[in-house]
């Protein structure tokens, strides 16, 4: 026991002032925050027999409709091509989606039909209320500050991507 207080109390820190369990904590945070986010939109996910990847290609078509194709959800959303090759497979022949190619040939696109359209706006209400609870008592001010703080950390790691 004394070990692990000795680990989780460690005063090495970085050049930030962030020790190891401030680490720790974050990427703990992450994951149940992301698990919290599944439980949220797990009615929508039961009531229509989708799955979660399958819910999170509909979102995604829905809350982006700058980005059409598979390859901007794979980059996105962080899901890997095999999940979303899937997902698209099935949504489309459930006909809650529609892949069409490109005038060039070289590019499929898609997009929801209108039951697709409905499913998705059920679950953009679950992600709201989600993010409503998760910011509840953040000011506008604390919330601009840590939007601004993500966009550093989001550069940041685009820059590891380039390295």
């Amino acid at each position: 026991m004394e070990e692990a207080m000795v680990y989780f109390n460690c005063s090495k820190t970085n050049e930030l002032g962030m020790g190891s369990m401030e680490h720790t904590e974050y990427f703990g945070l992450v994951g149940r925050a992301k698990k919290q986010y599944c439980r949220c939109l797990e009615p929508v996910s039961k009531k229509w027999a989708l799955t979660q990847n399958e819910l999170n290609v509909l979102l995604f078509l829905y809350n982006n409709p700058q980005y059409d194709r598979a390859a901007d959800i794979v980059v996105c959303r962080g899901i890997s091509k095999s999940h979303v090759s899937l997902s698209v497979n099935s949504l489309e022949g459930r006909g809650l989606l529609r892949r069409f190619v490109s005038d060039d040939r070289r590019t499929a696109h898609l997009e929801l039909t209108e039951q697709g359209r409905a499913i998705a706006q059920e679950g953009r209400e679950a992600q709201l209320s989600y993010f409503t609870e998760l910011y509840r008592g953040i000011t506008p001010e604390e919330f601009d500050q840590w939007r601004k703080i993500t966009q550093k950390v989001c550069e940041n790691i685009e820059s590891f991507d380039k390295a």
